[in-house]
């Protein structure tokens, strides 16, 4: 396998050499290199620039910091006009039901509010806010981890942190692989709720 930093790229664009890790349509097929097709430009720029910055900790660090400011855009601007590919992601009825309600409904008692309420019912995020429906499961479990451990600290007035902190590992993957699994842009509650249903009660007949 060819290792990225040794490849010559000087005469690349710059969301040509994102390709080599992110694929260049964006639909990264490893696991710990997240989608890019079709995130919100606005969350793309904001995270280079954090990563250019040096507020969020990573070894994109070192790529990040040979882009200017009009790369930043053309990057985030190129891919957020990509087609996200549906995840390959299967739930079960265990993982899927608890992570449904706690997505969409939080938990009052122990102080969790609904992710739904920033990233949306579908989970198509907003703005700077990242749609989470179809990326990777990997990806998204240990970027709570991270939360959670407060090893990343760019999120806006510490949310995510406040709210990874409470859950447990249990509950970082089964969320994780539930929003793996949600088809990316298009669905809304209704939807949701209709392919959950659907898939439990498939499940149950089998």
């Amino acid at each position: 396998m060819v290792n990225a930093g040794t490849i010559d790229t000087s005469e690349q664009l710059p969301f040509e050499q994102c390709g080599y890790c992110h694929e260049y349509d964006g639909n990264s097929v490893m696991p710990d290199y997240p989608r890019l097709a079709g995130q919100h430009k606005n969350y793309l720029v904001k995270q280079l620039l954090d990563f250019k910055t040096g507020k969020r900790k990573s070894p994109m660090q070192a790529t990040a910091e040979l882009l200017t400011e009009q790369d930043i855009q053309n990057v985030a601007t190129y891919f957020s006009q990509q087609t996200s590919a549906a995840s390959n992601t299967h739930t079960n009825l265990v993982d899927i039901a608890g992570a449904k309600n706690m997505y969409l409904q939080g938990d009052a008692k122990r102080g969790l509010i609904a992710c739904a309420g920033c990233h949306g019912e579908a989970a198509e995020g907003r703005d700077d806010v990242p749609q989470l429906a179809g990326q990777h499961q990997n990806y998204l479990a240990t970027q709570l981890a991270l939360f959670k451990n407060a090893q990343r600290s760019n999120d806006k007035d510490g949310v995510m942190r406040s709210i990874a902190v409470k859950l447990s590992q249990s509950e970082i993957e089964r969320l994780a692989k539930f929003l793996s699994a949600l088809p990316p842009n298009t669905y809304r509650k209704s939807v949701i709720t209709t392919k959950t249903d659907t898939l439990i009660n498939s499940e149950r007949k089998q």
